[in-house]
């Protein structure tokens, strides 16, 4: 990552402790296929006449009017609510309020991304890396010459990908079987498919020094993140305890955290000036609490890359003479017109990597693929990769007037997108057998998997929502597809700007208007 000017603005965060989301245990699994069978069935009903089908009238007012007295509830009627429900077997519209009002998406936004995706890209794209040799090998298995690493974006070298997680070193272990012992010069990381900084407008001054603002990047690693652990010292008044990994971030710790007495507040505050690799971290962590870990942004995610490269070359017998450096800090670019190719590696397919981002809402896999369907022959760019997607949502009908899109995952805060876009967006999908199944698979089930784990279990709605969840400060999101107790698909999006009440009470909000969906007979 080149440098560049430094801004002059300050990233701060205030560390909270969250409690993680259980998964789904093993013996749900089987009802989440079944109620998956029983979307794909549907939606092919949902192509054929459904005069007979149609849900009644009295069935409607009566969904209409326990919705609107769910979305009505006194504490959360100052909010700003935009809400369409459809069926997918009639299209009626069930219920509707605002719901082509512009609100701020919050990761719904990697639904559009996930699906213009799929559908420019296809499931089965791969991201490639290639390493070279700028010089021949000798028999004594010397390279008198540089390693360069260049990749088009790949985000899977991450623990969520465990295969992934140990590719480096599987590398390491191919170039040793090709004989490779040494290199003389350096080890050098192309990450030019990508144009820097890989920040998106209007991101938040005081997101991008946090592991979910990290900037996107042709070279990508642990999904450019630092893991930051904060413990208590052994005595109060002494320096607490600051470690990070992986190694070799090139993060440059300003240390300025004390252990406090039991019992006493524990906070942490950090702060990193944009193009700087200080980060400092400043507080207190009481004795006896656990060690804090906050994810943060690598300052230049090509060194971190490079470094751990290296590492896994040494453990394999393959020691680099020079330094392990970003191609953006070299005067004279390797030529790789004149070099070898030592090792292609290929990505999982882009059906496992849309599967991560609307599971687990990954900012960076949704940064990625947008980047990605820029036009071919010169560096992607985010303004490119959302000409692609403006010129797939108008073949899509979607109406540009219903949606302004600056990134891919929803960071911004210069994202707006209506409910009916979104509904027209999962409708669309729902139709289209090359996407409808796969898409429906990536989305976090009730109860079940992925953001939604905890949401709605031990209800009618287990195992018949599927939806993406999105959430930042003041916005709540959540779109996708109902399947009701009668068998009937409905697809709906929710999206809730501007309110002051805990998100907690929102979601318990939305989880009420989707159990009374599920229950939705039509008759």
């Amino acid at each position: 990552m080149s440098r560049g000017a430094a801004s002059s603005l300050v990233a701060v965060a205030t560390i909270v402790v969250l409690t993680a989301c259980a998964s789904a245990t093993a013996q749900r699994q089987p009802l989440v296929q079944t109620t998956m069978r029983s979307a794909a069935t549907a939606s092919q009903s949902a192509k054929t006449p459904a005069a007979s089908r149609r849900p009644s009238k009295k069935s409607i007012e009566q969904l209409r009017r326990d919705l609107q007295a769910i979305f009505g509830t006194p504490a959360v009627d100052h909010a700003q609510w935009s809400v369409i429900v459809k069926s997918l077997r009639s299209g009626d519209t069930l219920y509707s309020i605002n719901s082509n009002r512009l609100q701020v998406p919050a990761s719904n936004q990697k639904l559009i991304t996930s699906a213009v995706a799929a559908e420019r890209l296809g499931w089965d794209y791969r991201y490639t890396t290639r390493i070279y040799a700028t010089a021949p090998m000798s028999a004594d298995g010397t390279i008198d010459g540089d390693l360069v690493v260049q990749s088009n974006g790949d985000p899977t070298i991450n623990p969520r990908h465990p295969e992934r997680w140990v590719v480096l070193d599987e590398w390491g272990k191919q170039l040793a079987a090709r004989g490779v012992h040494l290199i003389a010069g350096q080890l050098i990381g192309d990450d030019n498919a990508f144009v820097e900084p890989g920040w998106a407008p209007g991101w938040s001054w005081d997101d991008i020094a946090l592991g979910y603002g990290a900037p996107v990047s042709a070279l990508q690693y642990n999904e450019n993140q630092v893991e930051l652990l904060i413990g208590p010292g052994q005595e109060a008044g002494g320096r607490a305890i600051i470690s990070t990994s992986p190694a070799g971030s090139g993060l440059t710790i300003d240390h300025g955290v004390t252990t406090a007495s039991a019992g006493t507040e524990t906070k942490v505050t950090l702060e990193r000036i944009p193009g700087s690799k200080i980060l400092s971290v400043r507080g207190q962590v009481a004795i006896g609490t656990a060690a804090l870990s906050e994810d943060v942004a690598a300052p230049n995610p090509t060194q971190m890359y490079v470094n751990a490269l290296r590492e896994a070359l040494a453990r394999n017998g393959i020691f680099v003479g020079g330094l392990a450096v970003d191609i953006d800090d070299l005067r004279l670019a390797p030529d790789l017109s004149k070099a070898t190719l030592l090792l292609e590696d290929r990505s999982p397919p882009l059906s496992e990597i849309v599967d991560v981002t609307l599971k687990w809402s990954r900012n960076i896999y949704a940064e990625t693929m947008l980047v990605s369907m820029a036009p071919p022959g010169r560096p992607g760019t985010t303004d490119d990769g959302l000409v692609a997607l403006r010129e797939t949502l108008n073949s899509w009908q979607v109406p540009e007037a219903s949606y302004i899109a600056r990134d891919g995952s929803g960071l911004s805060r210069y994202d707006y997108v209506s409910a009916d876009a979104l509904l027209a967006l999962l409708t669309h999908v729902w139709s289209e057998p090359k996407l409808a199944e796969t898409f429906k698979s990536a989305l976090p089930v009730a109860g079940l998997s992925g953001s939604l784990a905890n949401r709605m279990k031990d209800t009618p709605a287990q195992g018949r929502i599927f939806a993406k969840t999105g959430s930042m400060s003041q916005v709540r999101s959540l779109s996708g597809y109902a399947m009701t107790l009668a068998d009937e698909p409905l697809v709906f999006s929710i999206v809730v700007n501007g309110f002051h009440v805990p998100t907690k009470d929102i979601d318990a909000i939305i989880d009420s208007a989707l159990v009374r969906l599920v229950a939705f007979s039509g008759k």
